[in-house]
């Protein structure tokens, strides 16, 4: 039976039974004219995997908008950059609201249809697989909504049309359930930590409506109330059990012993895991007769309550398992122009965190394109931020491959942080390319990466207009029903932990920010109060270390940086420039070894080592008609006629110097005196703008 569903106040409209239907769970959800389709499908885990096999994919049809894909296949292919972090933001929202014991395979697609400018997709999407999931047979604890939010001269707007989001100086997504916020992420232009918690909870007033109706839909709809429980033959209660039984402060003492020594805290767990196994090998062996994965399972049951338990000690003892308090950031290094040949890099160490980041500035030919449903043509993108995290980097040894999910999203987040301080493109027209390669990593290497760029930058002398660092804040249970939040987090401590929360910001305020948590629910207000205070603490201690090594750019850009030039021309003189099928401007390019962008009323002379950017200049003004009276010109001689010699004063552009200015006893014999392609400098003496016409003289020396 179709359905149709609305929500007049927020102008959704959802239609179930009519589309997709052999999916378990299904949403065909319009706000405007923006149209999204998600799916939901279970199906049984043959082996167990040891985490939930969740996989969110969001895809973008280019028909969507009218237009079709560029390329030889005419074909969307692999998901591009916007549609991996879109997944990701679906995934981080829906992750925590299945039962801790799930382990079958889920599946949720989401495919935008129909995109309008006055409704943005995103948190549309994130709204349609929250509600294919609550009507399907799939264990889904609660619904989840989602909105964006956006600031515009002050004042903040939810869920924004497109022209509003790209003018917006804040661009937040946030998603939640009815009792808090549990997934944020987005950039800022410095905002204070209660203007962004206002924003926040400004969003979670809309998201609890979106919640209600979902509850209201499933009610009426008469879904079936699921089981929460895995069912799968194993006796996870049982196992449960034990383990917690087993697992007493006193037994995980040893956890705490071995100060920041990772490898030897491994090793202490690892003994107390055999101290258990050896406590229960009847027990265990009779298992494993019924149970071929058993010790797998045994290892996810042990893991979790491992993390449970050392999580409520270090709130009890008020200690770390490194020996740091809750707001204590560890040791920190940095350095800069670590390679010689690299127009800028830097070394950012904190605690077993490394990254090396180098800084890149390019012309505007090298900015990436990037295709854009709303846009004709490809998008210019001239800040590119690369992270890279090698196996190596944690201990492993794997096949290398392309950037992952992970890598795609982390320096996404970093590039959020920076882009706020980057130099408009008027006043620094380069392209600029950041590659973060993290050497080394226990617990945030995002926010490492922040750091690292800042410097890099800084040592490139590119005139960033603040300094920004990040860090990452975790939650642990604290008794009463109460959370703690501690500051910098290590890997470990990621584990264990409630929340995953980085902020990157300036001494000013936050620029980006990153937030999921791990369980059923979501953050109250008070929750991230604490969190971004004792975020922002640290962060003004990291800019102060960072500030002990470089707190401003260089001066001068790195004089391994290629020159550039920008000139303002009349926009109607472009065509001079370029000349017919760009036959003008590759000349230059060819003659000069530079490179040349126009943007409108812009021309940009890029010149790496070698080029010659003053004769570039000096032609894009002449084709620009910026010549002036008493201008000296390297010209050559084009042609001779009775009435004097054309000269080409640029590709494209002469001038004539009348027989009248050639000294008497060489005018009678012109192809002698000045053949034709010789060089011969002259002088402007009138040029005529309506005409175009170029008088010259000879200088001094020649006549």
């Amino acid at each position: 039976m179709v359905k149709t569903f609305k929500l007049p106040n927020l102008g959704y409209e959802l239609t179930v039974g009519k589309f997709a239907k052999q999916a378990d769970g299904t949403a065909w959800l319009k706000h405007k004219n923006t149209v999204v389709l998600s799916t939901a499908v279970m199906s049984e885990s043959k082996d167990f995997p040891g985490f939930l096999p969740l996989s969110v994919d969001y895809r973008e049809q280019f028909s969507a908008a009218g237009k079709i894909p560029g390329g030889y296949l005419k074909r969307e292919g692999r998901s591009s950059d916007k549609e991996i972090l879109t997944s990701r933001l679906i995934d981080r929202s829906i992750r925590p609201q299945f039962p801790s014991y799930f382990f079958n395979s889920v599946q949720v697609l989401t495919t935008v249809y129909s995109i309008d400018k006055e409704a943005l997709a995103a948190p549309l999407s994130l709204l349609a697989s929250s509600i294919a999931l609550t009507l399907s047979r799939i264990p889904f604890r609660e619904p989840v909504g989602a909105v964006q939010v956006g600031r515009i001269d002050g004042k903040w707007i939810v869920d924004p049309n497109k022209d509003d989001y790209m003018n917006s100086t804040v661009k937040l997504m946030v998603a939640g359930t009815k009792e808090g916020i549990c997934m944020v992420e987005g950039g800022c232009e410095q905002v204070s930590e209660t203007e962004l918690i206002d924003a926040l909870f400004l969003a979670h007033d809309v998201i609890k409506q979106q919640v209600v109706w979902q509850e209201e839909i499933a009610k009426e709809l008469g879904t079936i109330e699921k089981d929460l429980t895995y069912k799968d033959g194993f006796d996870w209660d049982t196992w449960h059990n034990y383990v917690k039984t087993y697992l007493t402060p006193s037994r995980v003492d040893s956890v705490f012993k071995y100060g920041a020594d990772k490898k030897t805290r491994k090793d202490a767990i690892v003994t107390i895991k055999t101290d258990f196994l050896e406590q229960h090998k009847d027990l265990i062996d009779q298992a494993k007769e019924t149970c071929a994965d058993f010790d797998q399972r045994l290892d996810y049951i042990f893991d979790g309550l491992l993390h449970d338990v050392v999580g409520e000690e270090i709130v009890t003892r008020a200690t770390r398992v490194d020996g740091r308090n809750f707001k204590q950031v560890r040791d920190i290094t940095t350095e800069v122009g670590l390679m010689p040949s690299v127009h800028g890099s830097s070394l950012f160490q904190r605690g077993e965190t490394q990254a090396l980041v180098s800084t890149t500035l390019g012309s505007g030919k090298d900015a990436q394109k990037v295709d854009d449903l709303w846009e004709d043509e490809p998008v210019d993108m001239p800040f590119m931020l690369h992270y890279n995290f090698p196996p190596f980097s944690v201990g492993e040894a794997r096949p290398l491959r392309g950037p992952g999910r992970r890598e795609v999203g982390h320096g996404y987040l970093a590039k959020s942080a920076i882009k706020r301080v980057l130099p408009n493109k008027k006043d620094f027209p380069y392209t600029i390319r950041v590659i973060s390669d993290i050497l080394e990593s226990n617990g945030s290497s995002s926010m490492a990466t922040v750091c690292g760029t800042t410097m890099a930058l800084m040592d490139a002398g590119v005139p960033i207009s603040d300094m920004v660092a990040g860090i990452a804040m975790g939650l642990l249970h604290a008794p009463g029903g109460k959370f703690q939040a501690i500051t910098d987090i290590t890997g470990f401590e990621d584990a264990l932990g409630l929340m995953d929360f980085k902020v990157a910001g300036t001494y000013k305020g936050i620029n980006a920010i990153q937030m999921d948590i791990k369980y059923k629910g979501g953050l109250k207000r008070e929750v991230f109060e604490q969190a971004l205070e004792q975020a922002k603490q640290a962060r003004l201690h990291i800019l102060d270390e960072m500030s002990k090594v470089m707190s401003s750019p260089k001066a001068e850009l790195s004089p391994l940086v290629p020159r550039m030039i920008s000139l303002d021309i009349d926009p109607n003189k472009a065509g001079g420039i370029i000349g017919s099928g760009g036959k003008i401007i590759k000349e230059i390019i060819e003659k000069t070894g530079t490179t040349i962008d126009i943007e409108g009323s812009e021309v940009f002379i890029f010149a790496p080592p070698g080029s010659n950017l003053d004769q570039a200049v000096l032609w894009v003004k002449i084709l620009a008609d910026q010549i002036e009276q008493g201008m000296i010109l390297d010209g050559i001689i084009a042609r001779t006629a009775d009435f004097g010699l054309f000269v080409d004063i640029a590709p494209g552009k002469s001038g004539l110097l009348h027989i009248s200015k050639i000294a008497r006893d060489k005018q009678q014999q012109l192809d002698k005196h000045y053949p034709i392609d010789s060089d011969l400098k002259v002088k402007v003496l009138d040029y005529d703008r309506e005409t175009g016409r170029i008088r010259l003289g000879l200088t001094d020396k020649d006549k």
